[in-house]
């Protein structure tokens, strides 16, 4: 069975950190190939007033576009909004069952794993590869006896999409936070600016 890594997630926008991890799974040959699914609406952030998924989405795609083993995908603006992992996962399975889906996931979300929509099935169906958020976190106790749950020793992730926004708004400089080439689609298309 082909193995495919899934990284989901608002991408508000892309920055080095998600570049790194990505590129930690398959410089590993861990995955041989990662998708970023843009996600439209994350139904925790429902508030968020700068949604243009078509910006985020072309963001996306300037980050990845030298590297021909990091895909994007547009499924969940297909499916019905707001956007769960759990209905994305099944309809992909449903849509290639040839397919091993790997969810990436950070440390900080296992920890309200739970209180996602069907998580049950999540783990029923799918590895979760999950990469560290700080230096304290680490699997659940209620996870950690769970095969399907694996922890990698990837690189840190100490930066956000949230702290990178809040930057840019007071005119600080991101250039180090995010790849040269999205800074650029940022400004031109004054994305942060309010």
């Amino acid at each position: 069975m082909i193995k495919k890594g899934l990284f989901f997630g608002s991408f508000d926008p892309i920055h080095n950190g998600h570049i790194k991890i990505v590129d930690f799974f398959i410089r590993k040959k861990i995955l041989s190939e990662i998708t970023f699914v843009v996600t439209p609406q994350n139904p925790f952030k429902t508030e968020n007033k700068n949604y243009n998924f078509e910006k985020r989405y072309e963001a996306v795609r300037i980050a990845i576009k030298n590297n021909p083993k990091i895909k994007i995908s547009d499924i969940e603006l297909k499916l019905t909004t707001p956007n769960y992992t759990c209905d994305t996962l099944k309809f992909l399975r449903h849509q290639n069952p040839e397919i091993e889906y790997i969810f990436l996931m950070g440390s900080d979300l296992l920890m309200n794993f739970e209180k996602w929509k069907n998580y049950r099935d999540i783990l029923d169906h799918h590895n979760l590869y999950i990469y560290p958020r700080n230096n304290k976190e680490s699997i659940p106790e209620k996870f950690k006896l769970n095969k399907k749950i694996n922890l990698f020793k990837a690189p840190m992730m100490e930066i956000s999409s949230t702290i990178i926004r809040e930057k840019y708004k007071k005119g600080e400089s991101v250039k180090h936070l995010v790849p040269s080439l999205v800074l650029k689609f940022i400004e031109k298309n004054n994305l942060y600016e309010f």
